[in-house]
């Protein structure tokens, strides 16, 4: 067996800070890994003296924790730059106990050191934040990451490798306000986590649509993109029990007095649970159509057409591209439309939805 490895845990770093930074104020508010110690005590009792090592990932050399000096040489100008200094705790990982898949999941919790004295600026990073945070949940990328080829040390060439990653943040816990040698700072906490992988496919990659023949669009079925709670589909295959004769076997058979299922019938079902709006701008109609129809009861299903887009990585243009291949779409009929269980106040509207291929034409 080859040996190698694929997942490092400072390329985990290095996607913590590649997301970070990548927020609308990037050009004013930039992240960086730090450690932090608080010393000293003044008359009151409060530390007066901040130490502060901030982490390079690229080699930087760099001096104080929250300014970053800049030289021109042809200007001869000096500009100094501000950053917010975070904290990744213990990564956490679980690791997949496969041999050539690497699947980890990661949980840090990322902690940040915030100066409030100037409101302005506190703003700044906690929307910076916020529109990071934002993105994270359900977020999709990829890392590409390269490594010694263990098997062959003399070589200088890495083995590059291209990893799937899903992230999901949480919330933003903000605590205690507390003063070091005059200045005032908070702590924001954000919990993080990180599957990497370099095989498989995720549910993140597909785009579900569906239209029903009752809305129109200029003459055709609108499409609505759906984003169902949960979403699964199968075949299901009625089977036939036979044992065939030794007299009628195929000669040479080993198997020839065992009992054979021979397929009689076969069907398809898609079904999916999506939540119920109906003044939303997207899908509010399709919503009031659904809810409409859960409660009148026809002698015929309405007929809906399912279009399911399979999205694939494109290493060329290093992003996510439709598959035709993969994507299918077919005409169904909404054979069942009810909420999945009871419910009751306070709970929010859900319809389980299940769609069967209409085979016959209307």
């Amino acid at each position: 067996m080859a040996r190698n490895f694929s997942i490092k845990e400072t390329d985990v770093y290095r996607i913590i800070l590649e997301e970070l930074n990548d927020n609308a104020l990037s050009s004013k508010i930039e992240f960086s890994m730090a450690d932090w110690m608080a010393f000293g005590e003044d008359a009151e009792g409060n530390p007066n003296g901040l130490l502060i090592n901030r982490l390079s990932l690229n080699g930087d050399q760099l001096t104080r924790f929250d300014i970053n000096t800049t030289y021109d040489e042809e200007t001869y100008a000096k500009s100094t730059n501000s950053f917010v200094a975070f904290s990744v705790g213990p990564l956490n990982g679980e690791i997949t106990a496969l041999n050539t898949i690497k699947d980890v999941v990661y949980s840090p919790v990322l902690t940040f050191l915030v100066s409030i004295d100037n409101i302005n600026v506190q703003r700044a990073i906690t929307i910076a934040l916020e529109e990071v945070r934002k993105r994270l949940i359900q977020y999709q990328r990829v890392f590409n990451t390269s490594y010694h080829d263990l098997d062959n040390l003399s070589s200088t060439t890495k083995i590059d490798e291209t990893l799937k990653i899903i992230m999901m943040s949480s919330s933003i816990d903000y605590g205690d306000i507390f003063q070091i040698n005059g200045k005032q700072y908070l702590t924001y906490t954000m919990a993080l986590t990180i599957q990497a992988t370099n095989f498989g496919e995720f549910a993140n990659q597909q785009k579900i649509y569906l239209g029903v023949s009752d809305i129109l669009d200029e003459g055709s079925i609108e499409m609505f993109l759906v984003e169902p709670n949960e979403w699964h589909w199968g075949v299901g295959r009625g089977i036939e029990s036979v044992q065939l004769l030794p007299d009628y076997a195929t000669v040479g058979s080993t198997n020839n007095k065992e009992i054979k299922s021979v397929i009689k019938n076969k069907g398809f079902a898609f079904n999916m649970e999506i939540q119920m709006d109906f003044q939303d701008s997207t899908v509010g109609e399709l919503c009031k159509y659904l809810y409409k129809d859960s409660m009148i009861e026809t002698l015929t299903n309405p007929v809906c057409t399912l279009k399911i887009e399979m999205y694939l990585y494109d290493s060329t243009s290093e992003t996510y591209l439709i598959d035709t291949d993969l994507t299918m779409t077919r005409v169904m009929e909404l054979t069942q439309n009810q909420p999945p269980e009871s419910i009751s106040k306070g709970e929010k509207l859900v319809h389980s939805l299940t769609l069967a291929p209409k085979y016959q034409s209307s």
